[in-house]
């Protein structure tokens, strides 16, 4: 039964430890997704204010196409970071059903040595009315 509780309080930290990377993931996934968007409102700003400028404006290709690469590379880090979330939510649901598992079986064995308990003190109820019996 030790061992038992032992394993569960391991699949419990495990749950634990996977949740904060899950959690972890998560806010780098928000930051990747906010650096994206400020990435494309500062090409769509700098597009606007090129339109005024003459000379804003001959070097804007070159600016688009940096941009591009650049708002391309946020996109493909949070493609990345959504797979590695999603990898860790696997191994969530995979742990805290290992966990389920283990409280079941903590379960299943407080209940055996209840019933075997009980067993007993109904053994040793019934061996003292059959003295009494005897004894009458």
């Amino acid at each position: 039964m030790k061992s038992l509780e032992t394993l569960l309080k391991v699949a419990k930290r495990r749950l634990d430890d996977l949740g904060i990377e899950a959690a972890k993931l998560s806010i780098e996934l928000d930051n990747l997704r906010a650096e994206t968007a400020v990435l494309a409102a500062r090409e769509q700003s700098e597009v606007e204010l090129a339109s005024t400028d003459l000379q804003l404006l001959a070097m804007m290709p070159a600016y688009r196409q940096r941009m591009a690469q650049q708002i391309g590379a946020a996109q493909q880090c949070v493609v990345e970071k959504e797979a590695q979330l999603e990898a860790v939510r696997e191994r969530l649901t995979a742990a805290y059903q290992e966990k389920s598992k283990f409280e079941e079986l903590l379960e299943r064995e407080r209940l055996r040595a209840e019933m075997a308990r009980s067993a007993a003190e109904q053994a040793a109820l019934d061996e003292a009315a059959i003295n009494r019996v005897g004894r009458d």
